[in-house]
């Protein structure tokens, strides 16, 4: 018994500390979302030198609601010389950036403390090995446990930490995953959701493009958004009497310009 404690005891010594504590430097300013939306722009980089020099310094930049912070606005930004400690908390943790205002950009040095609790939360909808760095990156996002379980119960299929970064930074909410089932998609694969979010596959594309007499797969709709095949395109093609057009084809049009 006593060699088993001392043989744990050493394991315990030896096993790699995972520090729940990450700081370096930050920098926020104004920024906009794509619909005009104010949103503050968040730029941190990480002191993570390694033992042979690489990696020093681990980069991020990311847009954040307003909201989201205390001590830090838009109307704080705009006073040159002004000190202030921004702080953002969340389920995941408390980011905290001390500096100063220059040129309407707080700069100074941040500190990220990871919320134990939000890793055990998470581990328990399934969400596991979820480190310090990725717990930053979701308390950036907005990501809680309440949230993930959301996207659970909607039916969301092969979900995975990344995933759920992906579906909250582009805005998949419980209206769009209802909508685009409804619109005739109900196999909700997150990453086929995050596709189609990104190009800007909307349930109004999809009525769009069933009322032109075609019956799209979620690759087709991406592909349609990408290449924009909207009925303006559709219906000029048909003017020029190429009346037995499939989606296939009119991508192949887009492609090699044979529109012009």
């Amino acid at each position: 018994m006593k060699r088993t404690w001392i043989a744990l005891v050493m394991i315990a010594a030896s096993a790699p500390c995972i520090a729940q504590t990450i700081s370096g430097v930050c920098m926020i300013s104004e920024g906009q979302h794509k619909d005009g939306t104010p949103v503050a722009r968040v730029m941190l980089s990480e002191n993570n030198c390694a033992s042979d020099g690489r990696n020093c310094m681990e980069m991020s930049n990311t847009s954040t609601e307003w909201r989201q912070w205390t001590g830090v606005s838009p109307e704080i930004l705009h006073h040159d010389n002004a000190t202030t400690d921004a702080k953002l908390v969340g389920d995941a943790g408390t980011l905290t950036c001390n500096g100063i205002v220059h040129d309407s950009i707080l700069s100074g040095r941040f500190s990220f403390d990871a919320n134990p609790t939000f890793v055990t939360n998470m581990a328990a909808l399934g969400f596991d090995g979820i480190l310090p760095r990725k717990q930053l990156g979701m308390l950036m996002l907005d990501i809680t446990p309440a949230w993930a379980k959301q996207m659970q119960s909607l039916g969301i299929t092969e979900l995975s930490t990344n995933r759920l970064q992906g579906l909250r930074a582009l805005h998949v909410d419980a209206d769009y995953v209802h909508a685009m089932a409804a619109a005739g998609y109900p196999e909700l694969r997150a990453g086929k959701l995050t596709e189609m979010k990104a190009v800007g596959v909307t349930p109004e594309k999809v009525q769009e493009a069933k009322s032109l007499g075609f019956q799209p797969s979620e690759q087709d709709l991406i592909q349609m958004a990408v290449f924009k095949i909207d009925r303006p395109f559709v219906e000029r093609m048909r003017a020029r009497g190429l009346t037995d057009l499939t989606l296939k084809k009119l991508i192949q049009i887009k492609i090699f310009k044979l529109d012009n």
